[in-house]
């Protein structure tokens, strides 16, 4: 990872390389990435632990992979509200493109059609925030403004989509 890639960090979203240091970490010198969130927030972190927590934004199969989850049928509401939503908790802290669009894919639905059970405070919670990280790097990945990128995944989610 360079300066001035782009990152994303698990369920933080969208940072920036700004610097490669050498700090001391628990009294041991380090290399370490320091990564400027787009939420203000900088982030450093040891080279190991940064393999391991950032990835490459989105490239052009997993947008196309994105769009494919995002208009596929919304999974089954099968067992407890519970393991729902320790489940989708893990989705999101994976930062996982896939997974945050099923996250959005399913809770974009969550008030269609009315015989559907409605989701909880907490669940709606957990769409938004999927919502946001996704819109985030769409815009960084497609190179397009937040507006744009909200509406392209509304048309992913529309029954009768054709794709963008």
């Amino acid at each position: 990872m360079a300066v001035g890639d782009a990152v994303v960090y698990a369920a933080h979203g969208i940072g920036r390389v700004i610097a490669h240091e050498r700090t001391r970490v628990a009294g041991t010198e380090r290399d370490c990435i320091v990564v400027e969130l787009a939420t203000g927030l900088r982030v450093t972190l040891p080279i190991e632990e940064a393999t391991e927590r950032l990835r490459p934004v989105a490239g052009k199969a997993e947008i196309e992979d994105i769009r494919c989850t995002l208009a596929s049928q919304p999974s089954s509401r099968d067992g407890t509200w519970t393991r729902r939503l320790t489940d989708n908790k893990a989705k999101l802290a994976s930062g996982r493109p896939i997974e945050l669009a099923e996250l959005v894919r399913d809770g974009g639905r969550m008030d269609e059609p009315a015989s559907r059970p409605r989701h909880s405070h907490t669940e709606r919670l957990l769409y938004v925030q999927a919502r946001e990280l996704l819109v985030r790097e769409l815009c960084t990945a497609r190179g397009i403004e937040p507006d744009a990128a909200d509406a392209w995944i509304e048309a992913q989610l529309a029954p009768s989509n054709e794709g963008d």
